[in-house]
């Protein structure tokens, strides 16, 4: 066999496996939670701070049973790119987000700067989501950056306010 027929069959390989991995992965590691509405919870979420008084809890994303095969469908794409590419490892990018979505909420609640704030956790490609409530944008800021700070941590996205939020229909 050539080395180049032995790479392509390496990397052959690992396409399947990660194509498995994500298939699986789906159903038993993503915590999938399915709702008397048929809606269904794929990525990590945690409540980290409740000292916000006044502001509604947040709520894990949900998707409907039709929105969950399109979702994997794409998560079985960026899971063959990646192990094309080399830059990921076995289980693909969503295999840690549960322990990086623990991580930060443990984080979050342990620093005493958040003690005030309301704000929920959600991880997905290790790329973390913070929602709720803040007591000024300067807290705001400090949160961002702490949380991007966090190891497993890529990118963040702030969806936090200040103030008291009105709930989510």
């Amino acid at each position: 066999m050539t080395a180049r027929a032995e790479r392509g069959s390496i990397v052959a390989g690992r396409v399947a496996l990660i194509a498995a991995v994500a298939f699986c992965g789906m159903a038993q590691a993503a915590d999938v939670r399915a709702s008397e509405s048929s809606l269904i919870q794929l990525d990590p979420f945690a409540q980290a701070t409740s000292g916000f008084k006044g502001c509604p809890a947040s709520s894990p994303p949900l998707v409907t049973p039709e929105q969950m095969r399109i979702i994997a469908h794409e998560r079985a794409e960026r899971g063959t790119y990646c192990a094309l590419e080399g830059r990921c490892e076995a289980g693909g990018a969503y295999h840690r987000d549960p322990e990086v979505n623990e991580r930060v909420r443990a984080a979050i609640a342990g620093d005493k700067r958040f003690a005030g704030t309301s704000v929920a956790v959600t991880t997905t490609r290790r790329f973390v989501t913070l929602t709720g409530c803040v007591r000024s944008q300067a807290q705001r800021r400090a949160l961002a950056d702490f949380v991007k700070a966090q190891s497993g941590v890529d990118r963040v996205f702030d969806e936090t306010r200040v103030g008291i939020v009105a709930a989510k229909p």
